[in-house]
C-alpha cells in the first residue's frame, strides 16, 4: 500500500499541493469561460452540447500536468503514466470492478427510489406515473452506458489521478477534499441555468449538496474496487437515473412550496448519509482507509 506519509514522498507523483492548486485554477477558468456567455445574457441552450465536451476538460488538464511533471523530472520514459495513476487498467480487476458496479447500481436506486417513496406517502410530493415511463425505465441503464463516455472524462480525474495523487493523506481528507473542488467546479453551470431561470435557486444548493453527497459515494467505490471504472459507471448512472424518476413518478419539484421542497430534499439527503455511512464503513474494514498500491508507485528510500 502507498505510505500515508506527505504525496511528496512518494516516487512517481508530483507534488499534491502546487498540482492541485493547478488543476483547479485551470479546470475553474474552463468553465467559466464556457458559461460566461449566459451570464452576459445568452440562452444556455448551448451549454447542453458544450458540457460533454468541458466533462473531458479536468483529465486533458491532469495529462498535461502530468506531462509537465515528468517533463521537469526529466523521466518522460520512466514512472507511472497518467493512465495506471488514474486507476485506469482493466486487466486483473474485472472482478472487482463488476461487484463494485452492482454495489453502485443498488445504491443509487436506493438513493433514487426510497426518498420517493417516503416522501410520497408523507404527502411532501405528488407521486404520478408519466406516459412513457416504461420505456424511460428501460433506456436508463442503456443510457448511462453510453454516458460513461464523457463522464469519464471527469472521473479518471476526480476518482482516478487525484484520488491517487492525494490518497497518502487517507480517504477521509481525500474524499472530502475532492468533493468540495468537484461540487464547486459545478457551480458555475447550476448558477448559469439560475441566472437563465432554467433553475430556482434552492435547486443551486440542493444540486450542490446531492454532489457533496454522491461524491463519497464515488469515493469508496475507487477505494473497494481499485479502479475508476465503477465511479465513472456511478456517475453516469447517477446523472441519468434521477433525472428519469423525477420527471417520470413525481410531479415537478418546482411546483412544491419551499417547506415540501426542503422535506423531500431532507429525506433524501437522511438516505444519502446512511447509504454513505455504510460504505465509509465497508471502506475501512477492506482498506484501513488506504489506497490500494498502485502499479509502478512507490516510497522514495
Amino acid at each position: 500500500m502507498i505510505s500515508p506519509s506527505r504525496t511528496k514522498d512518494v516516487a512517481g507523483l508530483p507534488p499534491a499541493g502546487p498540482f492541485l492548486g493547478a488543476f483547479a485554477l485551470i479546470v475553474m477558468l474552463a468553465v467559466g469561460a464556457a458559461t460566461a456567455p449566459v451570464f452576459l445574457g445568452a440562452d444556455p441552450g448551448y451549454l447542453a452540447g458544450l458540457t460533454f465536451v468541458v466533462q473531458w476538460v479536468p483529465f486533458v488538464t491532469v495529462l498535461l500536468l502530468h506531462a509537465a511533471h515528468r517533463a521537469r523530472r526529466g523521466d518522460r520514459a520512466s514512472g507511472p503514466t497518467a493512465w495506471t495513476l488514474s486507476a485506469a487498467r482493466v486487466r486483473g480487476h474485472g472482478g472487482a470492478i463488476t461487484r463494485a458496479s452492482l454495489l453502485a447500481l443498488g445504491a443509487l436506486l436506493i438513493a433514487c427510489i426510497a426518498p420517493i417513496l417516503i416522501a410520497g406517502s408523507a404527502g411532501l410530493i405528488e407521486l404520478r406515473g408519466a406516459d412513457g415511463a416504461a420505456t424511460a425505465i428501460a433506456l436508463t441503464l442503456p443510457v448511462a452506458l453510453l454516458f460513461m463516455i464523457p463522464v469519464a472524462g471527469e472521473e479518471l480525474a476526480w476518482r482516478g489521478y487525484l484520488t491517487t495523487l492525494l490518497s497518502p493523506r487517507g480517504f477521509a481528507t481525500t474524499t472530502a477534499a475532492i468533493a468540495v473542488l468537484w461540487a464547486v467546479w459545478h457551480l458555475p453551470l447550476t448558477i448559469a441555468y439560475a441566472v437563465a431561470g432554467d433553475l430556482a435557486p434552492r435547486d443551486v444548493v440542493s444540486k450542490t449538496v446531492d454532489l457533496l453527497l454522491a461524491a463519497v459515494l464515488v469515493s469508496a467505490l475507487r477505494y473497494l474496487s481499485s479502479s475508476v471504472w465503477p465511479a465513472v459507471f456511478a456517475h453516469a448512472l447517477f446523472n441519468n437515473l434521477f433525472q428519469m424518476a423525477q420527471h417520470n413518478f413525481v410531479a415537478p419539484l418546482s411546483e412544491l412550496s419551499d417547506a415540501s421542497y426542503w422535506g423531500y430534499m431532507a429525506v433524501s439527503w437522511t438516505v444519502w448519509v446512511v447509504i454513505d455511512a455504510l460504505l465509509v464503513v465497508a471502506v475501512f474494514h477492506r482498506t484501513r482507509g488506504r489506497l490500494p498500491a498502485v502499479p509502478g508507485l512507490a516510497a522514495k528510500p
